[in-house]
């Protein structure tokens, strides 16, 4: 099996990363966890910061031990062999598959607020488009994920030193947040949405493959990537708050912008936002890809997602973008609301980060590995339990489709032509790579 070429450098990484995170989490949800949770959505930013600090220094960790295109479902496979392999490809994929339509979708309310129309539309086309990248090759989409992050983060820093001078946002007394906390359901839910914001690093973990040195690079990219998300992410929701309300929540810098420069405003700030989202869907469908091919190669996927054209796995691009496309449309009926996927992506993804935790727990190479382990773990199911067990419905069927793949591994194998894997060690033999 021809392996993928390795493009990314540490700066190179740190903006496919920043393109994967900063997303929906950047120009929405500001605006929809102010609508939930009042003067207390700054204390739940905070508490999202802090609790994905620990979690991304597990995933530095394993990521650089086992770099590969699998991510977490090659990291899982390590200590909880074919079931962790199966249970962390059906998590992450059951995330993406709701989170990315849910980026998507804030870019097309942002088109919606200056052009009109239907926002599911506008989303649509975002998704085709970061198909057409990502087919073209492995270099060229590299190049055009670096120059979008450098573009976009000079804009955005705009964006917040305009909001900032405008609004004079203060940070509440921790009195007025207590106070403004919503009801245990709701503030579970909010916090699986504002969590949605710090994911991303996890689909940047399926990317050690593609790093010319991942046992180094990694880490940096992850760590730089995080420092510029959380100063972004902090004084963009802190602006959001000072503005009290907002016609659109979902837009809530359409809004801004528009009472500062008029229509003109409005259709600026879209503009980047489609410009941000585009590069986010860019990037994650490139890491999301990644999984699929490695799920393939590991004979829980169909082969023929294996194929590649000029360095790209273009049927495992093509496959991701038809089930991205339909759950937009399950959105454009009403089925379901943009809170609901950033919930659920939100939950699932916590529970990956849960997952490989316990990794961490069970084979540390050092004790202080243990202990970060089990902060993780703790971190992670105390924000479940504020979710509710109504929140755990969606991943049960996940990891129960899991485990009955994982003790039918030799019918799965015959089933879609590849061989049976005896063992976990096999894992590692396709998604693998020696440093140089």
């Amino acid at each position: 099996m021809a392996e993928l070429p390795r493009t990314l450098s540490v700066w190179r990484g740190t903006a496919m990363m920043l393109n994967i995170v900063l997303g929906a989490g950047l120009l929405t949800l500001p605006g929809l966890a102010a609508q939930s949770a009042g003067a207390s959505a700054p204390l739940i930013w905070a508490l999202c910061a802090v609790a994905s600090a620990p979690l991304l220094i597990v995933f530095a960790l394993l990521g650089r031990r086992w770099p590969g295109a699998g991510g977490l479902a090659t990291i899982l496979s390590k200590s909880f062999g074919r079931f962790g392999y199966i249970s962390g490809t059906l998590l992450f994929l059951g995330a993406v598959i709701f989170g990315l339509p849910a980026i998507a979708l804030t870019g097309g309310h942002y088109l919606a607020a200056a052009l009109g129309g239907p926002a599911p539309l506008y989303a649509a086309g975002l998704i085709i488009a970061a198909a057409l990248v990502n087919v073209v090759s492995a270099e060229i989409a590299g190049r055009v994920n670096a120059v979008l992050a450098s573009v976009l983060l000079i804009a955005l820093l705009a964006v917040l030193a305009i909001g900032w001078n405008v609004t004079s946002p203060t940070l509440p007394s921790l009195d007025t947040m207590r106070a403004d906390l919503p009801a245990r359901h709701m503030l579970g839910a909010t916090v699986m949405m504002v969590f949605f914001a710090f994911t991303g690093w996890e689909v940047a973990a399926h990317l050690g493959g593609d790093f010319r040195n991942p046992k180094r690079d990694m880490p940096l990219a992850m760590a730089l990537s995080f420092l510029i998300v959380v100063l972004l992410y902090g004084g963009l929701a802190l602006v959001v708050h000072a503005m009290a309300t907002t016609a659109r929540p979902e837009a809530p810098f359409a809004d801004l912008f528009g009472q500062i420069f008029g229509p003109t405003g409005v259709i600026v700030v879209s503009f980047l936002s489609v410009l941000l989202i585009f590069a986010n869907l860019a990037a994650a469908v490139w890491a999301v890809s990644r999984m699929v091919y490695a799920a393939a190669t590991e004979g829980v996927l169909p082969q023929f997602l294996t194929a590649q054209r000029r360095g790209m796995p273009h049927l495992a691009v093509i496959t991701t973008i038809t089930c991205l496309l339909s759950v937009i449309c399950t959105a454009w009926v009403g089925t379901v609301t943009l809170q609901d996927l950033l919930a659920m992506a939100g939950q699932n993804f916590l529970l990956l980060y849960i997952g490989v935790a316990a990794v961490l727990v069970r084979m540390p190479k050092h004790s202080s590995e243990r202990v970060l382990g089990w902060v993780c773990i703790v971190i992670g199911c105390a924000l479940i339990g504020l979710r509710g067990s109504d929140g755990m419905i969606y991943p049960a069927i996940l990891l129960t489709c899991a485990a009955v793949l994982a003790t039918q591994k030799g019918v799965l194998a015959k089933r879609i032509g590849t061989p049976t894997r005896p063992n976990p060690t096999a894992y590692q033999a396709s998604t693998h790579r020696s440093t140089p």
